[in-house]
């Protein structure tokens, strides 16, 4: 789990669509484990860095609403 954590307090600027996908992964396979008290602590911090990785890739990855404009 240190390496997750360690893994999330790098800088959002050094996320691609490819390192969100593949954290994407590592959220779905930990998912399972969440009644675990450190993976569910880190699956909160996931989500909290991945809503600031995608905000930064907005313009890069296109909704789910659609075709943008």
């Amino acid at each position: 789990m240190a390496v997750g954590h360690d893994l999330l307090g790098t800088s959002p600027t050094l996320g691609s669509v490819r390192v969100v996908q593949q954290l994407d992964d590592l959220r779905a396979a930990l998912e399972p484990h969440r009644s675990y008290g450190p993976v569910r602590e880190y699956l909160v911090r996931f989500g909290d860095a991945r809503r600031a990785r995608m905000l930064l890739l907005a313009d890069l990855i296109p909704s789910s609403g659609g075709t943008r404009q």
